[in-house]
């Protein structure tokens, strides 16, 4: 981590470096020459940098020193934060005296930088010849050789994952070698599988195995070495000669692996691959393909390393459920009774205990090892449960292992995703983290490293969170049409160690839920405030270093949010405020200013002075209309706006467009608008808007079609639009005079009535279309067939959208749909699929079509649909549908009323209210 400090600094003072106010005064005070020399002696010491952090907890000297620079970096960026303040402050020669007093600080951090780099000299910290491994990779080869001891009653809730592990290695027949990924995150379980099948399978059904633990450390050599001194072993055991080689090179090396597996039914087991590449190579190059019913099988933490060795036979393992967690729990803790049952006395800490586990199979067995040798009292117990140190990777209460292999995943991260995944711990438990909103605050505290090729930073930002899912460290729960991760949570016992290492190692953040710390020698650099029912100021020295501000459910004072000098984001929800102080204006390294799900009701007037904002979001808040400055704020890359109709946080209730200023032609770094009232001034104003990504407009009339449809032209960038008429007038929507259609575009909204009852004639241009949500808008049966040619539309919502009586899909039509929803045709009474229509449908949803008493004709060629939803229709349909299929089954839970039929899979759910 040590060395990502550097390397975001270095960035940093290159920033300052480039500003126009320090470029013009601060040659009088040396400024610009000390950061330039500053930034040189950072590159120097990055190399240092990276060989402290990989001896984490193996050198408490390198450790000591590493804190130190982190320390003086700290100083640092404070200097070049103030440098970009003053530069945006606009007053130039005023702050002399602040030019004069920042020039004194940086050379007073540069004198303290050399002295460090002199120290390490002086100690003896330099980089050592070959791997050192920090105590976590240690631990986990040495888990991994445990893992061939663990005892049967330790292995629970794994029987149906071993059943098809053991059919997938030994029961089937295919000939060619294949490969089995077992993919998960650390400690759930992934090796103990892996050997407990490989135990059973390896001598009684292949002529040759052999099991190697990986982890990092190793180069291409050390593999192939080690996985021949186990195939060696192996034979040696079954009666075979094995001739020990001296160092041997590379090919030398791949040679003898060929030669020991040709020819041979062979099984590898590879634990804890983390290189796909180095997988690949591995694959192709020493595990020979005969035709002799060969298996290898990998475990990984990485969703990339396991979609590179297999697409099919990929095993993903989660977290023990309780039933499962309390098992494996007291198989353990209990292992010298006979029934190996809790008392009842025991039951409350036992599961308070097993609930800090989160349903870890390393961290449960580590816990119920600890315990089973203390005495069974609550006395014993309970001092137990108050102090587990589950950061600790070396702790006194033997859960060292646990956090080992945790902190390993960490620790692998390069640095810029560890910056990125670290700030993840400003949220709460279980805390559902929003795709945009998390890379927007990392683009906003400088995490996203600018790449020269032409994405964006937003672009390079959606990757990292990528990366971190496929990692395993942060969970996609909503995920979008393109698969990618919408929403995302941490798992808990991660959030334990990265809210520590944010805390306490890396200087990252301070978290409080009732009161601010007292101590004034705490010098915050991120403050998280949750729940705390008022938020006292702090000492202003605490503040001086504050970046980043969130507040989430708390009282708090508005005026105390101007009090962040160079604060960077500032993040509130659900906060009872109702205005911004004007002084929050002066905040002018401020680039990320988050408001959504408060009561503030008005903007300060001179919003535009805040010349670095590049993400306003007052979404679900009570700003009205936005102050005419806004059309200053150069930087703005995303304005995300919507009012609630009523000041109640916690009643989710509908919302309304807001009002901007009419010229927003100024605001050039714009992407993203939503939201927003559309009037003639503004709709002339986008077409400056060439960057646009996402476009919301409302209250649009006939009026400005010729401007939106020119403005739009020149959106070539543009992937998502949302365009809806207002609701009280008689408009129509005529978009075919858009020129150059938005080829790019992947979600259409469009909600009022269009202009001849047709989609305009562009629409089967937008080859990347992939969600399309049609509203009142009187289409009539061309339109459809228009539609269907879409090769990779997947979400289909029509909602009042069609006027006919009539609905086919026709054969090849719609190939690639996945979700259809047909809501409000009180006209329609036919609906007919054809053969080859609709092939990827898995999800059908009809709701209020009131005049449907027929069931749709062609039901059987819907070959692949899995979910119908009925809401809202005839009962003469329900009890049509009930007899499609004599064999069908009829039950009615709780919730609804279901029907199987024609298939397996197949659910049919039928909802009588009218009001959904």
């Amino acid at each position: 981590m040590a060395e990502a400090i550097a390397i975001s600094l270095s960035a940093k003072l290159a920033l300052a470096l480039s500003r126009s106010a320090a470029g013009s005064l601060s040659p009088l005070f040396s400024i610009r020459s000390n950061i330039a020399a500053t930034t040189q002696d950072l590159d120097l010491l990055r190399t240092f940098l990276r060989f402290a952090d990989s001896r984490q907890g193996t050198d408490d000297l390198a450790a000591a020193w590493v804190r130190q620079v982190r320390d003086a970096a700290f100083e640092l960026e404070d200097v070049a934060d103030e440098c970009c303040y003053l530069s945006g402050s606009g007053r130039g020669w005023v702050n002399v005296r602040a030019w004069f007093s920042l020039s004194r600080k940086l050379r007073k951090a540069r004198e303290r930088l050399r002295q460090l780099s002199a120290a390490k000299e002086m100690y003896g910290i330099r980089p050592v010849d070959g791997p050192v491994l920090p105590f976590a990779i240690t631990s986990s080869r040495i888990i991994s050789d445990n893992a061939h001891f663990v005892k049967k009653q330790e292995i629970v809730g794994f029987d149906d994952h071993e059943k098809k592990l053991l059919e997938w290695v030994a029961q089937d027949t295919e000939p060619r070698r294949t490969q089995v990924a077992i993919c998960g995150m650390g400690g759930v379980g992934k090796t103990t599988l892996a050997t407990s099948v490989y135990k059973e399978v390896a001598k009684s059904h292949f002529e040759c195995a052999a099991w190697v633990a990986v982890s990092q450390g190793f180069t291409e050599g050390d593999l192939l070495r080690k996985i021949l001194k186990e195939l060696r072993r192996d034979l040696c055991e079954r009666g075979s000669n094995g001739v020990s080689d001296s160092e041997a090179d590379y090919r030398s090396l791949m040679e003898a692996v060929q030669g020991h597996l040709a020819k041979r039914r062979y099984l590898i087991v590879l634990d804890d691959i983390w290189n796909a590449h180095l997988w690949g190579k591995l694959l192709h190059l020493a595990f020979p393909d005969d035709a002799t019913q060969s298996r290898v099988i990998i475990t990984t933490r990485s969703n990339e390393v396991a979609k590179a060795a297999t697409l099919e036979r990929t095993m993903v393992l989660e977290p023990m459920q309780w039933r499962e967690a309390w098992a494996l729990f007291c198989n353990v803790t209990f292992r010298d009774v006979p029934d190996r049952t809790c008392p009842s006395h025991l039951e409350e800490i036992a599961a308070n205990m097993l609930k800090r586990c989160h349903g870890l199979p390393l961290a449960i067995i580590s816990v119920a090892n600890l315990l089973a040798l203390k005495e069974k009292t609550e006395f014993a117990w309970g001092n137990v449960l108050g102090s587990i140190l589950w950061y600790k990777s070396s702790s006194d209460l033997g859960i060292g292992e646990a956090a080992s292999i945790l902190n390993l995943s960490i620790d692998d991260l390069p640095h810029h995703l560890k910056k990125c995944f670290l700030s993840c711990s400003i949220h709460c438990e279980d805390f559902l983290m929003k795709r945009k909103i998390l890379i927007r605050q990392w683009i906003a505290q400088g995490f996203i490293e600018e790449k020269p090729d032409q994405r964006t930073a937003e672009d390079v930002a959606d990757d990292y969170l990528d990366q971190l899912v496929q990692r395993g460290l942060l969970k996609a729960v909503i995920r979008n049409e393109f698969g990618r991760a919408k929403s995302c949570i941490i798992h808990d016992l991660i959030r334990e160690l990265i809210i520590h290492r944010s805390r306490e190692e890396e200087g990252f953040s301070q978290f409080v839920d009732s009161k601010m710390p007292t101590d004034r020698n705490i010098r915050i650099r991120h403050l998280v405030v949750d729940g705390c029912e008022e938020v006292d100021a702090p000492p202003v020295r605490q503040l001086a270093a504050l970046r980043s501000f969130y507040a989430f459910r708390s009282g708090l004072d508005s005026s105390l949010l101007s009090r962040f000098r160079l604060l960077t984001v500032m993040d509130l929800w659900f906060i009872e405020i109702t205005n911004l102080p004007d002084s929050v204006t002066d905040l002018h390294n401020l680039r990320y200013l988050g408001i959504r799900s408060t009561l503030v009701e008005e903007l300060p007037k001179h919003l535009g002075k805040l010349q670095k904002l590049q993400t306003l979001d007052a979404k679900w808040s009570m700003v009205r209309m936005l102050p005419s400055s806004t059309s200053n704020l150069k930087s703005l890359r995303h304005l995300i706006l919507f009012k609630r109709q009523f000041p109640d946080l916690y009643i989710p209730v509908t919302g309304m467009a807001v009002e901007v200023p009419n010229d927003l032609g100024n605001l050039c770094s714009l992407q993203t608008l939503k939201y927003v009232r559309a009037d003639k001034n503004m709709i002339r104003s986008l077409a400056r808007l060439e960057q646009m990504r996402s476009l919301d407009l409302s209250g649009l009339d006939e009026s400005l079609t010729a401007d939106l449809s020119a403005s739009i032209s020149r959106m070539s960038h543009l992937l998502r639009l949302g365009l809806e008429l207002e609701p009280t007038s008689d408009a129509v929507l005529d978009l075919e005079s858009i020129r150059r259609p938005p080829l790019k575009l992947q979600k259409l909204d469009l909600r009022g009535r269009l202009a001849r009852g047709k989609l305009p004639s562009w629409t089967c241009s937008l080859t990347n279309l992939t969600q399309l949500w049609l509203c009142q808008c009187e289409i009539a049966e061309d339109s459809l067939m228009l539609l269907a040619k879409l090769p990779r539309l997947l979400n289909l919502t029509l909602i009042d959208a069609y006027q006919g009586t009539n609905m086919t899909f026709t054969a090849r039509s719609f190939p690639t749909l996945q979700r259809l929803i047909l809501r409000d045709f009180p006209n329609l009474s036919h609906i007919e699929f054809q053969e080859g229509c609709l092939i990827k449908l898995h999800d059908l949803v009809l709701s209020r079509c009131t005049n449907l008493i027929e069931t749709p004709q062609g039901m059987e060629n819907l070959a692949n649909l899995q979910n119908l939803n009925l809401f809202g229709l005839p009962v003469e349909f329900v009890n049509k549908l009930k007899q499609l299929d004599g064999s069908a089954a009829y039950y009615k839970p709780d919730n609804g009323e279901f029907l199987r039929v024609h298939g397996p899979v197949r659910h049919w759910k039928w909802t009588e209210r009218n009001d959904i």
